[in-house]
């Protein structure tokens, strides 16, 4: 009869159990030293802002007046809807088609703001629709489960006057452009993707001093996104309010006549000789500002847009400060004023011709400062 060692087979099974023992210990270790040590600080701010949100709260932006202290330009409050930086942290395009169909916006648009996620700074808030409708409102609240970090916000909104009032002096607000957050200057002040800034007219000459200062909550939120609790608050600061030398009466009168011209185009200013101070400065055509205070979260903005850009009368132009004419009679005073000073000519007598002459109908009508 032949006797097996059992004792032998089972030493061997045990050394393999310790040897896979190890190699598992071995894993766990290493796995440890990645979450603990080279990713501990990554995953720490993760945990964090799964439960403490930081959520701005935008200032209010300067009001505009004129000489007279009528309020020309001012910001009023609509509801915005918000999407917290979490859930696109990754870029999840799979969101796009469902907000996009529920808030009624252009897909393709909306693929743009998702893009620019990816240059704001890590749980960063992006904002999704501005002036959102009571529809959709209703959308975001009854979607809750489904969208859980979608909030609404209460947020200004800058509002000009009707009718292209005073549109080439305010000038008009715009979402910062990727250009624009690569200008250095406008880093160092602290600009975001997303911030509206001052494009054009005061609103970009004076936008250091209307935008004010933002503010922020900090908040608990549960594992729904749901604001528990509130453990600090900062209040915005809002930007100061500056007074034009305009006259709105004065204004409306002159846009008034150009308005009336047969052509529709031109420019009016009166000024004040004492001073030097603008009292109205109108150029024709006009555009209306508040197409741009909006985000363009539609074709149909963008259609809008891209037609006063494509415009044959150039109705972005300030002409009374941005175009190029000669200047005609107006120099001739200066021109005589230096000949009598130089003695060239005299009240009494002139050895002056003026050519010049402007041709209106194939009809050439000269005009002279001396006959």
């Amino acid at each position: 009869m032949k006797f097996v060692d059992d004792s032998q087979n089972l030493r061997v099974r045990l050394r393999l159990i310790q040897v896979l023992v190890l190699l598992l210990l071995g894993v766990l270790c290493v796995r440890l030293y990645l979450l603990q040590i080279v990713n501990g600080s990554r995953y720490a701010e993760i945990a964090e802002n799964q439960r403490i949100r930081l959520l701005p709260i935008p200032a209010r932006r300067g009001a505009i007046f004129d000489r007279n202290g009528n309020q020309l330009v001012d910001s009023r409050p609509i509801y915005s809807i918000i999407l917290s930086r979490e859930v696109t942290k990754s870029v999840e395009y799979s969101l796009i088609k469902p907000l996009s169909d529920g808030l009624q916006l252009d897909s393709e648009i909306l693929r743009e703001r998702f893009d620019q996620v990816k240059l704001q700074p890590a749980f960063e808030s992006i904002m999704i629709k501005e002036g959102a409708t009571q529809a959709d409102l209703v959308w975001v609240d009854a979607h809750q489960l489904e969208f859980p970090t979608l909030r609404i916000e209460e947020t200004p909104q800058r509002r000009y006057p009707d009718n292209g009032l005073l549109c080439h002096v305010l000038g008009y607000v715009g979402e910062i452009s990727p250009d624009q957050l690569k200008q250095p200057e406008l880093r160092e002040k602290g600009y975001k993707p997303g911030d509206i800034i001052g494009q054009e007219g005061l609103e970009a000459v004076y936008d250091e001093y209307l935008r004010g200062r933002d503010g922020y909550r900090k908040v608990i939120v549960d594992s729904r996104g749901h604001i528990q609790n509130e453990v600090e608050r900062v209040e915005p600061q809002s930007g100061q309010d500056i007074v034009i030398t305009i006259d709105l009466d004065l204004q409306k009168a002159a846009e008034e006549q150009l308005r009336k011209s047969p052509q529709g185009r031109g420019v009016i200013i009166s000024m004040d000789p004492n001073n030097g101070e603008i009292l109205a400065l109108a150029s024709a055509p006009t555009f209306d500002p508040n197409l741009f205070s909006q985000r363009i979260t539609t074709k149909e903005g963008r259609a809008e847009y891209q037609k006063l850009l494509n415009d044959p009368d150039h109705p972005l132009i300030n002409r009374a400060i941005q175009g190029k004419y000669p200047p005609g009679s107006t120099w001739k005073p200066l021109m005589a004023t230096a000949g009598l000073k130089q003695g060239a000519i005299s009240i009494d007598s002139s050895n002056l011709v003026c050519g010049g002459g402007i041709t209106r109908q194939s009809r050439l009508a000269q005009r002279a400062f001396r006959n």
